[in-house]
């Protein structure tokens, strides 16, 4: 791991891991929330529950990705295939 960051790759690291960390977590709670076949306070309490851990590998990943640009692509597609799949269980199945 680097230790001397720049401060726009910090800032970059910052950002990816809170905002797309974020943003994959409330992608995950919605999975949950329209794709489990369970009761709708069920799915939506597992999505937050088990959303947390998905938020803290997000940042994690981002902090120890090898490049700012990589940790914005990886998790801003892990997001987008989330929330393409909580548009196709709501609008297309």
């Amino acid at each position: 791991m680097k230790y001397d960051w720049s401060t726009g790759e910090a800032w970059g690291k910052a950002g990816a891991g809170l905002l797309l960390g974020t943003a994959l977590y409330l992608a995950f709670c919605s999975v949950c929330a329209t794709s489990v076949p369970v009761a709708q306070d069920v799915a939506l309490a597992l999505g937050v529950l088990g959303g947390f851990p998905v938020w803290v590998g997000g940042i994690y990943y981002a902090v120890l990705s090898k490049t700012v640009v990589r940790a914005w692509l990886v998790l801003g597609t892990m997001t987008g295939l989330l929330v393409g799949a909580v548009l196709y269980v709501r609008f297309v199945a």
